[in-house]
């Protein structure tokens, strides 16, 4: 229950790409308590820049190569000397987007999807051997969606596989968007 703000993004786009780039910080507004098992945020603030690219394999922008990627540098946790290590994420996928209808109103998108996760800095104010455990999580999978242009309205799921996780738990992660503009 932290609050993530992103205060500046910037955007760039050209006939066969598309670029951002922005800047976020995490403010320790949820309950932490240093020893507490019902935390319900993280007692450090954060700054995070992010970047990310789209590149379209065909003029008409129906197939994509897309990336995120995110830097998270972290503070000291509120009350303890406990600085949580660096993490850079990335999430990447390869799209297509097909026409549901004759007239295109209505497209489906699918493609291949990642991301990873990958402490990069040790941890500070713990035993050496946590300081010197740094975690990595890989996953892919598969994802579809439908989208409504005309309407401005997205729908779609994810499904992805983890694996080679290094210090920490291996899973699945379901993910299910939803999104109209009005």
């Amino acid at each position: 229950s932290d609050s993530d703000y992103s205060p500046l993004t910037l955007g760039w786009q050209w006939s066969r790409a598309d670029i951002q780039a922005s800047y976020g910080f995490v403010v320790p507004t949820g309950r932490f308590h240093a020893g507490a098992s019902d935390n319900t945020g993280g007692g450090y603030w954060a700054h995070i820049p992010s970047a990310g690219q789209t590149v379209y394999v065909t003029a008409d922008k129906t197939t994509a190569v897309s990336a995120y990627e995110l830097y998270e540098f972290h503070g000291t946790q509120n009350h303890t000397d406990i600085r949580p290590g660096e993490t850079f994420n990335i999430d990447y996928s390869i799209t297509q987007t097909l026409p549901l209808t004759r007239d295109k109103g209505t497209l489906l998108q699918i493609g291949l999807v990642g991301y990873g996760q990958y402490q990069t800095t040790d941890h500070r104010g713990v035993t050496a051997i946590a300081a010197g455990t740094h975690y990595t999580v890989n996953a892919l999978g598969i994802a579809a969606g439908v989208m409504v242009p005309e309407r401005q309205i997205d729908v779609g799921v994810k499904y992805l596989k983890e694996f080679a996780n290094e210090a920490t738990v291996q899973g699945h992660s379901l993910q299910i968007t939803a999104a109209m503009t009005f």
